[in-house]
């Protein structure tokens, strides 16, 4: 995306230095694979290779007792060793209940992923001559806050201060932003179209260079290029089935020996129109072939369901195909040429090929990180970064529980909506549930129905020692303060008498995000 030098010329930041300057780093924490990136001295984002001198670090861990490998070894180790390897931990991230066990000892999601970090860490250090302590870490737009919040915590343990979360579709939005090219082309109306190993966003972004702000982000946290690798999967156990009379797939190893096959078959199907199959397994060989066609068939309602998703936020947005100047990819799963085709259907455009599906996440993350540690140190940031502006949009709503005055029923009263550009400002008037009542409680939750169920609660805000003899219905004004750094601040007022309480809710320090919210006690209605 800029003119490249050796690696040799510039990752080597502090070669003769006795006390080398901290670098900022931006990570794009992949489900399937992770890259690490910085800013140089000619303020040029680079990926920074890892200790196997490669860009693409896997993310998977291997369990030995003690020992951790994290890498292309856990990825060889998966068909001789399924039961130690641990790989995927991001669809997982946020969820205590799906650890896994490994030679007796359970290993959570989000200690996984702390072990990516790590080894991250360490390679960039080794690259750099100079600590990497300060990191933008990258999370799909789709997370929710336990997702996020488990991400930074992660990154705590891995010995990362995490200077931001921001979104994928938002990162490559800003290396995007900050081309040469975009400057020539002027402010665009941007879709980032993002398909990665486990995940997939679609964002509707105003790129003006430096300015970059989100107008409306959606996704599904559980669809990702390893669907398509499990239909290929699927297919060769079938094929296995009917030429050899067995399944590989109920062999104790056969599992990820065809998760394996199929990766790679996806990835020949991605440049080549059919592929010719000859595999053996336990002493019995198949040989056979298959065509994009057949592949873009076997995963056709995989592909739907992320057209409907573009269809969905173009809709929800009032956003035409016209008015969208430019299409992004981002992602390694998106060199399927189904997927191109099918932006074309959509949206009619080719999509442009000017940022790198595997870095540009990355990079727009090193950017934003490198212009933040610049800040903070009270110094300008080189031209390119200096004066960044980036608006996101929250991808989920936030609201109070409470209760419907008409139904009775427990009511979730949405304040911020989904899409909100942030920081964002909301206040709403409820109404105490009963006569005397002595304290009131505002239950934040993120997403969930109409009526809360399937939402997550982030925290509460009690106002206690309400004046005696408060009859119900006793107005409470509630304001949502929603910032772009992920700080809430929850403020309930009793105009009665001017009594306030308040709260806040930031990422680095909920302690309730995983919290159920159905032993939920109201205490308050809302009102007409």
């Amino acid at each position: 995306m800029h003119r490249r030098r050796s690696t040799a010329e510039s990752d080597r930041v502090n070669p003769t230095s006795s006390k080398p300057s901290p670098v900022a780093v931006g990570i794009d924490l992949g489900t399937t694979n992770s890259v690490i990136a910085y800013v140089d001295h000619h303020g040029e984002p680079r990926t920074l290779l890892n200790s196997d001198g490669e860009l693409i670090t896997p993310s998977a861990a291997l369990i030995e007792g003690d020992e951790v490998t994290v890498g292309k070894q856990a990825i060889k180790a998966r068909v001789t060793l399924p039961g130690n390897v641990a790989m995927f931990a991001k669809r997982d991230i946020g969820k205590p209940a799906l650890s896994q066990q490994f030679n007796g000892q359970t290993v959570s999601p989000e200690l996984i992923e702390s072990f990516v970090l790590k080894r991250l860490k360490r390679d960039a250090e080794s690259r750099l001559n100079a600590p990497v302590e300060q990191a933008v870490i990258t999370v799909p737009a789709y997370f929710n806050e336990p997702k996020r919040l488990a991400t930074i915590r992660a990154a705590n343990r891995a010995g990362l201060e995490v200077l931001a979360i921001i979104n994928e579709p938002t990162a490559a939005s800003i290396a995007f932003g900050l081309l040469t090219q975009s400057r020539v082309l002027g402010p665009q109306t941007v879709l980032v179209y993002d398909l990665g190993g486990g995940t997939f966003d679609v964002s509707l972004v105003h790129v003006d260079q430096k300015a970059i702000r989100v107008l409306a982000t959606d996704g599904n946290a559980m669809l990702g290029g390893i669907d398509w690798d499990r239909c290929l999967s699927q297919w060769l156990d079938d094929q296995f089935a009917q030429a050899c009379g067995f399944r590989p797939s109920e062999a104790d190893t056969g599992q990820a020996w065809l998760m394996q096959e199929a990766e790679e078959l996806k990835h020949a199907l991605s440049s080549r129109p059919e592929v010719k199959i000859r595999l053996t397994f336990q002493n019995s060989t198949l040989k056979t072939k298959i065509t994009q066609s057949q592949f873009d068939d076997l995963t056709a309602h995989l592909l739907d369901r992320t057209r409907f998703t573009v269809s969905k936020l173009l809709k929800e947005s009032g956003t035409t195909p016209e008015t969208i100047d430019q299409v992004i990819l981002v992602g390694g799963s998106t060199r399927l040429p189904q997927v191109s085709a099918m932006i074309m259907r959509v949206v009619g455009l080719d999509p442009n090929r000017c940022v790198s599906a595997d870095e540009a996440v990355a990079h727009g993350a090193a950017l934003h990180a490198h212009s933040l540690a610049q800040k903070r140190r009270g110094k300008s940031a080189d031209a390119d970064t200096n004066d960044l502006l980036v608006c996101d949009v929250n991808a989920h709503k936030l609201g109070v529980l409470g209760i419907d005055l008409q139904t009775r029923l427990r009511c979730n009263y949405v304040m911020i909506p989904r899409n909100t550009p942030l920081p964002a400002t909301h206040t709403a008037r409820f109404q105490t549930i009963r006569d005397g009542q002595g304290s009131v409680a505002v239950e934040v939750v993120e997403g969930g129905d109409s009526r809360g169920r399937y939402g997550t609660r982030l925290g509460r805000c009690v106002m206690r020692g309400l004046p005696q003899g408060l009859p119900a219905g006793t107005p409470v004004d509630v304001t949502f303060r929603y910032d772009d750094d992920g700080l809430m601040r929850i403020e309930a007022r009793l105009p009665a008498t001017g009594q306030t309480a308040s709260t806040e809710i930031q990422r680095q320090r909920s302690s309730m995000a995983s919290e159920s919210i159905e032993d939920f006690d109201p205490q308050w209605l809302l009102e007409d």
